[in-house]
């Protein structure tokens, strides 16, 4: 592990499960650090024993959602500071684009978007704006965390397991290639997902 990565997963470690809750409540606003390090290295610590998975999952996927669900309602509201986020990051990326295609696939867009590294905002955001039904929302925004978490959360516990294998001498290349292609189908699937989401968006410029 690199130094900032042994620093982040030391800092998660000193967390109470109050305290990892609260994070996961701040992570996809406030915390400078990306979603996935900090699931990843939940994922790690869960490995190591300190943490209960079983615990851990619930409590993550309840504080994205409550995280997802207040942009949500801001957005519905009209807030400023909502706004002045899209704006400045998110704004140039779907200008210009059909707003009837949002429209119509507004439900795709708060699944895939969650997945999305650089977009997950976009989702609650354009829901909000949109006024579309909050139990609608949450249904599909759960439903993409159902997969979300558990799959980074997972991955963070199998790389922990991996690690002690490399230091233990024990199929290191084995190992190596698992760990390269892990990285290869997680971009892959990135990729795809982002393609899916706006293939159609951009048929209509």
């Amino acid at each position: 592990m690199t130094p900032g990565t042994e620093n982040i997963i030391g800092q998660l470690n000193a967390l109470s499960y109050g305290g990892i809750w609260v994070v996961s409540l701040l992570s996809n606003m406030i915390i400078p650090v990306p979603e996935e390090i900090t699931l990843l290295g939940l994922g790690y610590l869960a490995g190591t024993g300190k943490i209960d998975i079983f615990i851990l999952i619930p409590l993550v996927l309840s504080g994205l959602l409550i995280s997802d669900t207040i942009v949500y309602m801001l957005s519905r509201k009209g807030s400023r500071f909502t706004k002045r986020i899209y704006e400045k990051f998110f704004a140039k990326t779907i200008q210009g684009h059909s707003q009837s295609w949002f429209d119509a696939n507004i439900k795709k867009i708060i699944f895939f978007s969650r997945f999305l590294i650089q977009l997950r905002f976009i989702g609650p955001f354009l829901a909000g704006q949109k006024k579309i039904p909050i139990k609608q929302f949450i249904t599909y925004d759960f439903l993409a965390l159902v997969i979300y978490v558990p799959v980074y959360i997972l991955l963070g516990k199998y790389f922990h397991t991996r690690v002690q294998s490399i230091i233990n001498d024990i199929n290191v290349i084995r190992n190596i290639v698992l760990l390269v292609a892990g990285v290869f189908v997680s971009y892959a699937l990135f990729l795809f997902i982002k393609r899916l989401l706006f293939s159609e968006i951009e048929k209509t410029n």
